[in-house]
């Protein structure tokens, strides 16, 4: 690709310059005086405690939360138990308890920064569906908790216990149960912020999950108040009744950290389970164009050369890492087979792009089968089916009904090779896979090939057999997809709902919960993907302030940045937005200070270090008008910056700060500059931190 010197003009211009609010004046200012940094409480991980007591129960004790009369338990129930004995092991206390049919062995152990619960199960032919080492827990002394989703769209967050109501039922019996599952990272938070962070280090063989759930009570004429209330906490393993081998099983551990602060402690679990599983975290950020968002399904080669033409005549050129040809080539099912949209194939196209300097990519479903396919008319064995061997629906796509093939199958694992292998051969280096969920198949209720593993060990098997073919220099990101089993295979993961070019409570709303609240694992386990920015004018319903908004959202984070817009159709000012969006090569995260506080507005600070500055977003994602104070003490540990009001390219110097009131419309943010000296952000400087004079040279 041509690199020409760029040209030195007034083209750092944001889009939508003008719309919407500005901040509140005056500013507020600390009295004059040099910036100091402030002492801060630093992140400390604490020690938790376990207590055993005689009747086999157990506690665990960090700081004021306490969780009281654990005990393991089997399919929701407490194991009955006939003998149960206690004593020391390597790293702590093991408690084995006599079933009358097997045993339970728990390890309670102390280790280095954490405690674990590890258990092995004996004398049984099968695995029970699910196993809860740490069960019916008594929860005292928590205020929050925090549930991470099993995957894209989530629902991930930070709560607060539900509370018990007054309230009549009618003629119909009624209650206020409530139960939230939470997988691979679940916390616990107290009053004080001091947190339990909990999750395992191992996810090639079953799903682990954690539960919240109440045992509600009621009393009074028409059940109308509530009574005690107890609020229990279980986590453990969907095992899934598959057989035992030598009626043994020994599950992974669970490990449990205790922080000082919620984010810190869900991050430092999480940078746990990244080193042991191997994430792929370290591969160069994502700053692509993938054809979907704009063209759907009406992708073709003759569109892909006009948009290859059109690259190749922009100037500065756009600096794209990769050309991502999305859904709409073939029948889903039948991924070597093409529509006329592709008379010569997929080849040709990957030639293209490579010519070009470009990575080539493809779109790929490997689990998704169109009953329009032929692999659908010929090989309906090898589709997910009943108890009573009829197919199951798993959706009906405008383009038709659509099913999900058994990944247990050896004649689906070979097809799914073939494919892989064939566009590794053309020449594509970039992966975008969709509908992974629908090869994560319960083993219970279904029929499949193979009877005998979990849905997560067969699930395991075609994730291992996709990178193997596509190799490990290859970029694989994935939507639509469970997280705890692709850490270590991904590079990127999408996280949230499309946006579909408009704001919606589905698209956007759910994009910036989910992004905001799976930060800390961004560049952690993979690069997060929030779906593509669009600064069209074309076939988009957002506004100029909720464009802007969204793509300073996803610049900042850290993340995969890409878009589907047509560069042919974007004006000068959106050109030159796109190209103040470019990434880091190297991964390298924003930070969310005022992660779980009670402030409106969402607030994401991303860290330069040449020249050494700070980026500061906030974004009013709500459906009103929001004013608000913000202490920069507590946002990046400085009791006074030099603020500079930031639009890409160009920046307003508004003195030197302790602390910023801001009026925002709905859907509107301000982007700001800090630093601790009197230096204004270069007219250059990216949202990652980049000079565009260097990327240019």
């Amino acid at each position: 690709m041509t690199k020409n010197t760029i040209e030195r003009r007034n083209f750092l211009k944001l889009v939508g310059t003008g719309i919407g609010s500005l901040l509140t004046l005056p500013y507020y200012s600390s009295a004059l005086g040099e910036t100091s940094t402030v002492n801060r409480n630093r992140f400390k991980i604490g020690k938790p405690q376990w207590i055993l007591h005689n009747d086999g129960t157990f506690d665990l004790i960090a700081g004021s939360m306490h969780l009281r009369n654990c005990r393991p338990t089997i399919d929701g129930q407490s194991i009955f138990v006939r003998n149960t004995f206690m004593g020391d092991s390597p790293k702590g206390k093991r408690i084995i308890y006599e079933l009358d049919r097997g045993f339970v062995m728990l390890d309670l152990k102390i280790n280095s920064g954490s405690i674990s619960i590890g258990a092995e199960l004996s004398g049984m032919s099968r695995a029970p569906y699910w196993f809860c080492p740490l069960g019916e827990a008594v929860v005292n002394g928590v205020k929050q908790y925090f549930k991470q989703g099993q995957g894209f769209g989530g629902p991930s967050g930070l709560y607060e216990f539900q509370e018990p109501s007054a309230q009549e039922f009618g003629n119909q019996p009624g209650e206020q149960a409530w139960a939230y599952d939470s997988y691979l990272v679940t916390g616990l938070i107290s009053a004080e912020q001091e947190t339990l962070a909990i999750g395992t280090y191992e996810h090639s063989d079953f799903i682990q999950k954690s539960t919240f759930y109440n045992r509600p009570h009621r009393r009074g004429l028409s059940d109308r108040y509530p009574d005690v209330e107890q609020i229990l906490f279980e986590t453990g393993f969907v095992t899934e009744n598959i057989p035992l081998k030598d009626d043994f099983i020994k599950l992974p551990d669970i490990y449990i950290f205790f922080g000082n602060k919620p984010y810190e402690t869900l991050q430092h679990l999480a940078w746990n389970i990244s080193e042991q599983m191997g994430a792929r975290k370290d591969t160069k950020t994502s700053y692509h164009w993938d054809s979907f968002n704009e063209f759907e399904h009406d992708f073709s080669h003759e569109k892909l050369t006009e948009l290859l033409t059109t690259l190749d005549t922009i100037d500065p050129p756009i600096m794209l890492d990769t050309i991502l040809i999305n859904d709409g080539y073939c029948v889903h099912g039948d991924w070597l087979d093409y529509t006329d949209n592709w008379p010569r194939g997929l080849e040709p196209a990957a030639r293209d792009i490579f010519q070009r300097q470009y990575r080539a990519g493809v779109w790929i479903a490997p689990f998704m089968v169109s009953e329009e396919s032929k692999i659908f008319k010929r090989h309906k064995n090898w589709l997910i089916r009943d108890l009573n061997g009829e197919p199951i629906l798993e959706w009906e796509f405008p383009e038709g009904k659509h099913y999900a093939l058994d990944g247990s199958h050896p004649d689906v694992q070979r097809y799914i090779q073939k494919v892989f292998r064939a566009y590794r051969k053309m020449g594509f280096t970039f992966y975008k896979t969709d509908f992974m969920d629908w090869g994560l198949k319960p083993t219970v209720g279904i029929d499949r090939y193979d009877k005998t593993k979990s849905s997560v060990q067969i699930f395991t098997e075609v994730l291992n057999i996709i990178r193997e073919e596509i190799g490990a220099g290859s970029f694989w990101i994935t939507g639509t997809a469970p997280y705890a089993h692709m850490i270590g295979y991904v590079d990127a993961m999408r996280v949230a709902n499309s946006l579909n070019c408009q704001w919606t409570e589905q698209g956007v709303g759910n994009m910036l919960q989910e992004s905001y609240n799976t930060q800390y694992f961004n560049n952690v386990f993979w690069q997060n993907d929030l779906d593509v920015i669009s600064l069209r004018n074309e076939n988009c319903q957002l506004t100029a302030t909720e464009k802007t908004s969204l793509a300073n959202w996803i610049g900042i984070m850290g993340g995969v940045v890409s878009t589907s817009d047509r560069f042919s159709t974007l004006t000068d000012e959106q050109l030159d937005l796109w190209r103040l969006l470019i990434p880091q090569e190297r991964p390298q995260s924003a930070t969310l200070p005022l992660w779980g506080d009670n402030h409106q507005c969402k607030l994401v600070l991303r860290r330069y270090r040449s020249p050494r500055g700070w980026g500061l977003l906030i974004l009013n994602d709500t459906e009103q008008t929001v004013t608000e104070t913000f202490v920069f003490s507590e946002i990046n540990e400085e009791n006074n910056n030099w603020v500079y009001e930031w639009k890409l390219g160009e920046s307003v110097d508004l003195g030197n700060l302790s602390q910023i009131t801001l009026t925002l419309q709905k859907h509107e943010s301000k982007l700001f500059y800090l630093t601790n000296g009197n230096d204004a952000p270069s007219e250059d400087l990216t949202i990652s931190g980049l000079r565009l004079k260097k990327v240019y040279r």
